[in-house]
C-alpha cells in the first residue's frame, strides 16, 4: 500500500476545514491565520505517532481508555507481607525486619535513572510513512484557494496598483 488512507483522510479533512475558515466573519488576515493554523494542526495530527509501538493518536487514546475502564485483578497477600502491620508477623520475623543493616548505604549515582516504561511515552512524527509530497500538495492547494479568494475580494486591484506604480 503506497499511502495510509487514515493519514490522507486526516489531511483532506484539515484542508477542507481550512477552506471553510474562509466563511468566518473575520478580516482576511484573520481567516488566513486561522485556516493555516487549522491546516498545520491537522498535519501534525496526521503525522503524530505515540507510545512505544508508534500508533496514531486515536488508537493510543482507545487503548488508554480501554485500559482505564477494564476490570482489575487484586491479589491479597499472605500475613507477614505488609510493612504496615508488623504485629501480624511472628516475633522472630519482626525482630529480623527491624534490625539495623550492617552494610554501608550505596553512594548516590551520578546519572539520573531513565524513566520507567509506564511514564515514558515517546512521540514521533511519521514523515517516512506518509511522505512529503501529499503534505506539500495539500498546503499548496489551500494556499492557492486562499490566493484566489483574495484576488476576488480586491487583490487584483491591489496588484494592478502595485504594477502600475512600478512602471511610472
Amino acid at each position: 500500500m503506497m499511502f495510509n488512507d487514515r493519514d490522507l483522510g486526516v489531511l483532506g479533512a484539515g484542508a477542507i476545514l481550512a477552506v471553510v475558515c474562509l466563511i468566518m466573519p473575520l478580516p482576511f488576515a484573520g481567516k488566513v491565520v486561522l485556516g493555516l493554523s487549522v491546516l498545520v494542526g491537522f498535519i501534525v495530527l496526521a503525522l503524530l505517532r505515540l507510545g512505544p509501538d508508534r500508533i496514531p493518536l486515536e488508537e493510543w487514546l482507545l487503548r488508554r481508555i480501554r485500559f482505564r475502564l477494564q476490570a482489575r485483578r487484586y491479589t491479597y497477600q499472605q500475613p507477614g507481607y505488609s510493612h504496615k502491620r508488623p504485629w501480624r508477623l511472628g516475633r522472630r520475623q519482626y525482630q529480623q525486619r527491624n534490625k539495623e543493616p550492617e552494610t554501608q548505604p550505596a553512594p548516590p549515582t551520578k546519572y539520573p535513572r531513565s524513566p520507567s516504561g509506564e511514564s515514558y511515552h515517546p512521540v514521533t512524527l511519521a514523515l517516512d510513512d506518509l511522505g512529503i509530497y501529499p503534505l506539500v500538495t495539500v498546503l499548496l492547494a489551500v494556499i492557492g484557494i486562499y490566493f484566489l479568494v483574495w484576488l476576488t475580494q480586491g487583490g487584483a486591484a491591489e496588484i494592478s496598483l502595485l504594477i502600475g506604480g512600478l512602471f511610472q
